[in-house]
């Protein structure tokens, strides 16, 4: 999208319209297709001997094999504790309005004891 001030003001930019600034640059692709490479050959090669690097990292480097261990859990464990925020009574009062709810829906399931 053409800058609407200069297009305006009759200015000539730098670069015209449908010319690229680095013609022989980077060909389209490269990137991707050299660590599509990479992951395939690292994927191939894991599958064949991963399990083995994993066992011997274990037993002759646990300090390293630990460290990947961590780096691979979660930068934050949240425990979510819906009930802690209640007091006695709110539970009593949960409490008396699922009684409520089973009661009324008829004891299909047997005696209550």
């Amino acid at each position: 999208m053409a800058n609407p001030k200069i297009k305006d003001a009759g200015v000539a930019t730098r670069f015209q319209k449908g010319t690229s600034p680095n013609p022989g640059g980077k060909p389209v692709g490269s990137k991707n297709r050299l660590q599509g490479d990479f992951m395939k050959a690292l994927s191939e090669d894991f599958a064949e001997h991963g399990k083995a690097a994993i066992v011997a990292t274990r037993k002759n480097s646990p300090a390293q094999y630990l460290k990947v261990v961590a780096s691979l859990m979660p930068k934050e464990l949240e425990i979510k504790r819906p009930l802690e925020d209640l007091t006695d009574d709110d539970l009593l009062a949960g409490i008396a309005a699922l009684q409520s709810l089973v009661d009324s829906q008829g004891n299909a399931g047997g005696t209550r004891h």
